[in-house]
């Protein structure tokens, strides 16, 4: 997770004066606003369920009113607790942490918890609606919605939900992968709001979609023994096909066509499997510095690989693929004015000031620091970071992602901390992310062996 506190917001209280809240974005999208003492509550917490040697000093409290430069300086500390303490997977992945950061964003939108039903979808259009809380964690709704479909429990995590948005040219953007510290319903109906508000004109509604997360391709082999994955493979393949996102030859596509038109799904598959970037995720059009600054590509990730599709002036397409087992380390940065200016006109330039930046091992002897200019640029490092763990799982003998009791689990870790100030230490304009803190990295400083 990335995380940022770009601004502070007074809030008015009961006896007429004003504090500061701040204005906390996860993945480069705003998230909630929060006050110190319910970040000291979080910390206090943390520190109860994890070792202290583990997490970093928290800033101290102030004995009078806080100057601007004071509040300015503590916002900086916050910022950077919540950075270092996330990329601690064992409190990333705590119901201390996440329930903390979904009840954050219920008091900040001001959502009761309530039965609804939510739309979730296919990638062909076909709907899934489930009876929900709005309050309710992704996982828990990832959970209800395989349900619906028949999937199997141990194959339920090779799945994930995305919000998914159409473009003004009939095209897709993948905006962002749903995480546990949040409501899927809350979220959707958050940034459906932003986007009108701040009239992008959008063809289309923010859906929630179901697609395969999972990046193993053995994994493929018991999905496809099932037939509501089997089902679900097919429906992603078939629409990632037409969309250009994989790329057969004219004969194979011909073939392919012949078995959708009977319903040989498995078939379909099979030969599907063997195709330049089948599962992969294709993101916009963006800009990076390889070979050369403001070279216009197409990215796509899959298969241990970030993968370039570089145009060319004279029309013609160059592919170029960076192994994730290569990469030494990446990190997320405003992109540099330069940079930005020169993604106008490819670009919203409302959109275009992240970048991704990732140090590749070119030769046995040379490293070399790789961007990207892309407002999916936050995507593209968690998707890089999944792909991580798959292979430090793989690597350690762990071949079977299965996680079928992991919300379960984690409702009953530790005690569920809330947003109330208590007073007891025992508990009971949206901007741009701009830290340039890295935001992942490989699982050590040493690069993979290849």
């Amino acid at each position: 997770m990335h995380f940022s506190i770009p601004e502070t917001v007074a809030q008015p209280d009961d006896k007429g004066g004003a504090y500061t809240c701040y204005r906390l974005h996860i993945n480069g999208v705003y998230h909630c606003l929060v006050r110190y003492r319910q970040l000291h509550t979080l910390h206090l917490a943390l520190r109860r369920e994890f070792a202290a040697p583990s997490l970093p000093a928290f800033p101290p409290k102030k004995l009078f009113q806080l100057t601007e430069g004071q509040v300015e300086e503590r916002r900086l500390m916050l910022e950077k607790y919540l950075q270092v303490v996330s990329q601690d997977p064992r409190i990333s992945n705590s119901q201390t942490f996440n329930t903390f950061l979904l009840a954050a964003q219920q008091e900040t939108r001001r959502e009761r918890s309530e039965n609804v039903t939510l739309d979730v979808f296919l990638m062909n259009e076909h709907k899934v609606s489930v009876m929900i809380l709005t309050v309710e964690q992704t996982d828990a709704v990832l959970e209800q919605v395989c349900k619906e479909l028949n999937i199997p429990d141990e194959l339920v995590y090779c799945f994930s939900l995305f919000l998914i948005r159409r473009d003004e040219d009939g095209d897709i953007t993948i905006v962002r992968k749903l995480q546990d510290f949040e409501s899927p319903y809350i979220s959707q109906k958050a940034l459906s709001a932003m986007e009108t508000s701040d009239n992008t004109g959008f063809a289309g509604p923010l859906k929630i979609v179901l697609r395969k997360s999972s990046w193993d391709a053995s994994l493929d082999d018991r999905l496809l023994a099932e037939q509501p994955t089997l089902n679900l493979l097919f429906i992603q393949t078939v629409v990632d096909m037409e969309r250009g996102w994989v790329l057969p030859s004219a004969d194979t596509r011909q073939q392919l066509a012949l078995m959708q038109a009977r319903g040989a799904k498995r078939q379909y598959m099979e030969v599907a499997r063997t195709l330049p970037f089948y599962g992969f995720l294709v993101f916009r059009p963006c800009i990076t510095d390889h070979p050369e600054e403001h070279t216009q590509v197409t990215v796509s990730l899959g298969r241990a690989s970030l993968n370039m599709r570089l145009h060319t002036p004279s029309g013609e397409t160059k592919e170029v693929s960076f192994k994730v087992t290569r990469m030494r380390c990446w990190r997320i940065m405003t992109a540099s004015e330069s940079r930005d200016q020169a993604s106008i006109g490819l670009l919203r330039p409302e959109h275009s000031r992240l970048e991704l930046s990732f140090e590749y091992l070119v030769t046995t002897d040379r490293l070399e620091w790789i961007t990207v200019v892309s407002h999916q640029a936050i995507l593209m490092s968690m998707c890089l970071q999944s792909m991580v763990e798959e292979l430090v799982r793989i690597r350690g003998g762990e071949s079977d992602p299965a996680r079928v009791t992991r919300c379960e689990a984690k409702r009953h870790l530790g005690t569920r901390l809330t947003l109330a100030e208590d007073q007891s230490p025992e508990w009971t304009r949206d901007a741009p992310a701009r830290s340039t803190t890295p935001s992942g990295s490989s699982p050590s400083d040493s690069l993979w062996s290849t």
